[in-house]
């Protein structure tokens, strides 16, 4: 009996271990001024999702995007998805996101990250234009 609490204990004891190493969106530490930037723009992401702020969301997709949604990966034009947009917030729990990968290359980056949508995860990439030195999302995978 002794050896089993022992080893719930030291299980629950490197869970909590675990779940203080995860990093997220918000404590991640950009290395480069572009990283910086693009955390910006991440950050922005999430949290005009969070506030249901319809108007300051769009902002930040590109007006070329090709924006996939819904559990069928249906793919909208930026004014097709600005019609659903209000109905998917609301659908929607708030969205957090983990650390960014980065990847970049002149004037395109692809940023990996987790997305949590509440008990539900899942990988997620977006995919940035730089244009008139501002980043915005030209579509996302996830």
């Amino acid at each position: 009996m002794k050896k089993r609490m022992v080893s719930i204990s030291l299980s629950f004891l490197a869970a909590l271990i675990f779940a203080g190493c995860v990093t997220t969106l918000q404590s991640y530490k950009p290395k480069t001024p572009e990283e910086a930037s693009i955390k910006g723009l991440l950050v922005k992401w999430e949290s005009t999702w969070n506030t249901h702020d319809v108007n300051g969301h769009l902002a930040l997709w590109n007006v070329k995007a090709q924006i996939m949604y819904g559990k069928d990966r249906k793919i909208a034009t930026k004014n097709e998805y600005s019609k659903i947009l209000p109905e998917r917030m609301n659908a929607n729990p708030s969205i957090k996101l983990g650390a960014p990968k980065i990847k970049g290359s002149g004037h395109k980056a692809d940023v990996s990250v987790n997305m949590s949508i509440g008990s539900y995860q899942s990988p997620t990439t977006f995919h940035l234009l730089m244009e008139n030195d501002n980043w915005s999302i030209i579509s996302w995978e996830y």
